[in-house]
């Protein structure tokens, strides 16, 4: 095997990673249709919306009643890390003064927040739905 057949199996980004599904909210099991409706985050009356049902191989996206309620958990990770990036930055120009902080934060967080939702609830549906190589 070559070094760079090597480098194309070991790339954590190619089409058959949990990484490729959750970067480009594709369905986690075929990784060929979208997992939203839209693919604009900020069209803010689909944003939410899923299909029950993946088009290309029938994968369910409403696995069950509440399912998603743990992509909240991913959620609240994210910002959470933000909030530490956000604050860290804002300590080195401003110190500790509340202000500046908050206003950074929710510079920050607030135009984030279709993303974050979309990104959470792919990360949340690729830990229980593997992808099957039959649909490459």
């Amino acid at each position: 095997m070559g070094l760079k057949q090597f480098f194309i199996q070991r790339n954590p980004f190619r089409k058959g990673t949990r990484t490729y599904s959750v970067l480009h909210l594709k369905c986690p099991q075929c990784q060929e249709a979208d997992l939203f409706l839209t693919k604009n985050p900020y069209d803010l009356k689909l944003f939410d919306k899923m299909p029950d049902r993946c088009p290309v191989c029938n994968e369910d996206f409403v696995r069950e009643t509440g399912f998603y309620w743990g992509a909240m958990m991913v959620s609240h990770a994210t910002s959470t890390v933000i909030a530490v990036i956000t604050h860290v930055i804002v300590h080195i120009f401003y110190g500790w003064a509340v202000l500046p902080n908050v206003f950074a934060f929710l510079g920050v967080f607030i135009p984030l927040i279709p993303v974050i939702f979309r990104s959470s609830r792919a990360v949340w549906i690729n830990i229980f739905v593997k992808y099957h190589s039959r649909w490459d």
